[in-house]
């Protein structure tokens, strides 16, 4: 099988944050939920995830806690942070989210494809339900990071109300995508096709996952390299 460097260091990074404090572990997994929301490369987000972790490490050590460690406050450090961060593409989230959510789908089609009897499921919801999952990330993504800034520039009650908007923009959006614009447009898809579509997707992105991230790996590595005498 090819090497997934991506795949490896968020399983090393997973192996040693298991060991460092419960405390410490809560701001780790605090500050790399925000940073999801800062900058679409998650293998950039594993490797700072890494040093945090050496760091975290060292806290444990010494009797320190992490949050201090990094100036008291988490979200005032990530939005320090940001300006040094590459920002990626959309591409980066379709490597890591696309696989598993798109192979879920697949298998939800599966009752359908054992238990006959039931309507096709429309072709065109199912052709393009992975365009509106790119949509519900970027949307997402685009209100966490301002939300970010809100909280800490103007308080949690207009933090409060701009998550009420975000949600309001979900339910709209998901009115406005609903089965019965859906119903509008004829054609349909037998539940086989759609399992195969959705799969072959998974697959797809899952090999995407490989390439690119490797390919980024290569310029930006996560492992130092060997010494040779």
């Amino acid at each position: 099988m090819l090497r997934n460097e991506y795949a490896l260091l968020k399983k090393a990074n997973d192996l040693s944050a298991d060991t460092l404090s419960a405390d410490n572990r809560l701001v780790l997994e605090d500050i790399c939920r925000h940073l999801l929301c800062l900058t679409w490369n998650c293998y950039e987000i594993e490797r700072i995830r890494k040093d945090l972790i050496d760091i975290a490490a060292r806290c444990d050590l010494e009797g320190r806690a992490l949050q201090e460690e990094v100036g008291g406050d988490t979200d005032r450090f990530l939005l320090e942070l940001a300006p040094d961060l590459p920002r990626g593409t959309p591409l980066d989230y379709v490597c890591i989210w696309y696989p598993k959510w798109l192979l879920l789908l697949a298998v939800l089609y599966l009752p359908g494809l054992l238990l006959p009897g039931g309507n096709d499921p429309n072709l065109f919801r199912v052709l393009i339900g992975p365009i509106h999952f790119m949509l519900w990330l970027l949307i997402w993504a685009w209100f966490q990071r301002v939300a970010l800034k809100i909280k800490i520039r103007y308080g949690k009650w207009a933090f409060a109300l701009w998550i009420l908007l975000m949600l309001t923009c979900f339910v709209m959006i998901s009115l406005m995508l609903s089965s019965r614009l859906y119903s509008g447009i004829p054609g349909t898809i037998s539940y086989l096709g759609a399992f195969l579509y959705e799969l072959a997707w998974a697959v797809g992105c899952q090999c995407w996952q490989v390439f690119y991230y490797n390919r980024y790996a290569a310029r930006h590595p996560w492992q130092e390299a060997p010494h040779t005498p």
